[in-house]
């Protein structure tokens, strides 16, 4: 359902925003978060971690240098030119509307609806402060809609893992999560590494995706709607701008990410970003 009307709200003052210390900003209930708007004093560096709860499930994590990097991916200004780092629910920058706003997060129910399956009651943004940070500071402001009927729906979430490639060669994933309600598509792959020759999916033994380091950087900018950032190897199903090229994983009996490496790549980080219901 699309938004009727958006609303700029800021959020609930948040606790201990010193050096070493966590910040939590409240997401009200009752509404529909499509973006926040997060201004901060220092660097981005200083704010190492930055969580989405919903209920008692972590839905994101990551830091913000991470989600500057998804931004720019996505042709989003810099923080440093917005003033603020942007951190969006809906799936932005794509071709349909109604695709765009799917994952928004919906907390609560509209005024005077029953109780909704897989109802979010409780949802906030926790966000981990260096403790070196020299002037730690945090504002947020929430763009919002009225909750809609549903309970959770479709929830964007964000999974931080980490791999290790010894040497050159292929390295074969095969412990990824997939073919469950909380990670039933997957949507793209954010990769720290360049030292990537060639990249595959294969889903039930099957390749459905199988590009070399020169194809896929060609595919991206045919696309026009991503720019892959210096350092990373990006894998995007939506790379044209439609929302509903994904990776399905439901019913899934294996799903494996290979990826050929011309050197060692110690303890490379990746992002995986999944659409699917709030829990397992």
């Amino acid at each position: 359902m699309l938004a009727s009307e958006r609303n700029e709200i800021e959020l609930t003052s948040p606790n201990g925003v010193t050096a070493g210390g966590t910040a939590t900003f409240q997401i009200p209930r009752g509404l529909r978060v499509h973006d926040l708007r997060i201004e901060y004093g220092g660097a981005l560096a200083d704010y190492t971690e930055l969580r989405v709860k919903a209920n008692t499930e972590t839905i994101r994590r990551y830091s913000f240098t991470e989600q500057e990097m998804m931004n720019v991916t996505d042709k989003f200004p810099t923080a440093a030119t917005l003033g603020y780092l942007l951190v969006p629910f809906d799936k932005r920058k794509n071709r349909v509307r109604e695709s765009e706003e799917e994952t928004a997060l919906n907390v609560g129910r509209p005024a005077g609806a029953e109780p909704q399956p897989q109802e979010i009651t409780n949802a906030e943004v926790q966000i981990d402060i260096a403790p070196g940070a020299a002037t730690p500071s945090l504002k947020i402001w929430a763009t919002v809609s009225n909750a809609v009927l549903g309970g959770a729906g479709i929830v964007r979430h964000i999974v931080k893992t980490s791999r290790n490639a010894g040497g050159a060669g292929e390295l074969d994933i095969q412990d990824l999560d997939y073919n469950k309600p909380n990670r039933a598509f997957i949507r793209r792959f954010f990769i720290k590494s360049t030292q990537i020759a060639r990249s595959k999916i294969k889903r039930d033994d099957r390749i459905i995706f199988d590009r070399t380091k020169k194809i896929n950087d060609g595919a991206i900018k045919e696309g026009g709607y991503r720019v892959q950032q210096a350092g990373y190897t990006l894998i995007d199903r939506t790379e044209a701008g439609y929302g509903g090229m994904r990776i399905d994983t439901r019913g899934a009996q294996s799903l494996r990410l290979q990826l050929e490496f011309t050197g060692a790549e110690p303890s490379f980080p990746i992002l995986i970003e999944y659409y699917g219901a709030l829990v397992a």
